[in-house]
């Protein structure tokens, strides 16, 4: 087997107010790309963003995607959108850490926009108390 090496380019910045959609370990592709491909072909300004530093995130059916940025490159204010693509409960993706909740609440709280795909309502804005009280659709 021969081993095959890629560069992979800096981090994306936004230039103001942007979309980012958050790649954990175990993301379901579809619902993480195809809304970024839309978004992206409407004009808006869109991000994909690790949930750790390493952009390297592994899909949930084994695709391998660089993240055009990690999250400590995150700057929570330049947060339009929050977008959770869906998981299997056991993954990365829906199982945020204290500082990324701290991000995600104090969004929400600032009247911020959040969507969460498939199983993220009930498993990343359930237990961070966002839809408590709202009729709300997943998986």
């Amino acid at each position: 087997m021969t081993e095959t090496s890629i560069r992979i380019p800096a981090s994306s910045r936004p230039s103001g107010k942007a979309t980012f959609v958050m790649l954990g370990n175990g993301f379901d592709e579809i619902e993480a790309l195809a809304p970024v491909d839309v978004m992206r072909r409407a004009g808006m300004e869109v991000f994909t963003v690790s949930m750790t530093d390493k952009r390297l995130v592994r899909g949930a059916t084994g695709n391998n995607i660089v993240a055009d940025m990690g999250i400590s490159d995150l700057n929570p204010e330049q947060i339009d959108w929050l977008v959770f693509p869906g998981a299997d409960k056991s993954e990365d993706a829906v199982n945020l850490d204290e500082s990324l909740n701290d991000i995600v609440k104090d969004h929400w709280d600032k009247g911020g926009n959040i969507a969460a795909i498939c199983a993220a309502p009930a498993l990343i804005l359930g237990p961070l108390g966002i839809i408590k009280g709202v009729k709300a659709t997943g998986y």
